[in-house]
């Protein structure tokens, strides 16, 4: 009977020790952080689809860019815009530019002899300056002149501002020419200059999302800036 009780008092305490144990709350499950995915945007394009090589020409200090269409006499003015007349007669093709072909034929037809006499006064320009290779220097400028004018990611803005242009030239008078050049001429410029500021705020933008995204092709950037500086065109 003694043996009895000893044996109740040893499960007592057992029976203690488990009903704590059921009582402790069972640690929460560690969680592993989500990892957040890192978005890198596209790196900006071209304006227009021009080749991320295109060379803007530089601001003057009068605040016009430094092309060939700078520092021409009334004459030559002209003949520059006669020339990118002529480009947008050949290139322009749709609907909308069906009379540019008929109003550059006019505008010659009305101003055969205007226009004759302005070419005689350039290209004896180019006599006094060039000498004997006169020839090949103006012939080398109406190319670059043309290519100027060619200028394939602008040709919809530009075969814009041309109908435009045109509808004018056909119906100025002799007499009206060179306001009308310099006038047409500004026009004409016109999708190239708001192109060369849309590329160089690309240039920006291309410069800072190096920076932020792929520093490795910001430095690369920098290095060939570098490199290319103080460069000078051989003789």
């Amino acid at each position: 009977m003694i043996q009895g009780f000893k044996n109740l008092r040893l499960l007592v305490p057992t029976a203690s020790v488990l009903v704590l144990a059921a009582c402790q709350t069972a640690p929460a499950p560690v969680v592993a952080p989500v990892a957040t995915p890192q978005y890198t945007p596209r790196a900006p394009t071209t304006p227009f689809g021009a080749s991320a090589n295109t060379i803007i020409p530089p601001l003057r200090a009068d605040g016009l860019r430094q092309t060939i269409n700078r520092d021409r006499g009334p004459l030559e003015t002209l003949w520059h815009v006669r020339a990118a007349l002529n480009v947008a007669a050949l290139s322009c093709t749709g609907p909308q530019y069906a009379r540019l072909v008929d109003d550059y034929n006019a505008f010659i037809g009305n101003n055969k002899k205007y226009l004759r006499n302005a070419y005689k006064a350039i290209t004896n320009k180019y006599r006094r300056e060039q000498g004997s290779g006169y020839q090949q220097a103006h012939d080398r400028h109406q190319t670059s002149l043309y290519n100027f004018w060619s200028f394939s990611p602008l040709r919809r803005p530009f075969c814009d501002q041309a109908v435009q242009v045109s509808q004018r030239a056909i119906v100025t008078k002799e007499d009206g020419m060179e306001d009308f050049g310099a006038a047409a001429l500004v026009e004409l410029e016109k999708p190239f200059n708001d192109f060369y500021l849309a590329y160089e705020e690309y240039e920006r933008d291309l410069d800072a999302w190096r920076r932020q995204y792929a520093p490795e092709q910001a430095r690369d950037a920098a290095d060939e800036t570098i490199n290319t500086t103080g460069l000078t065109k051989e003789n």
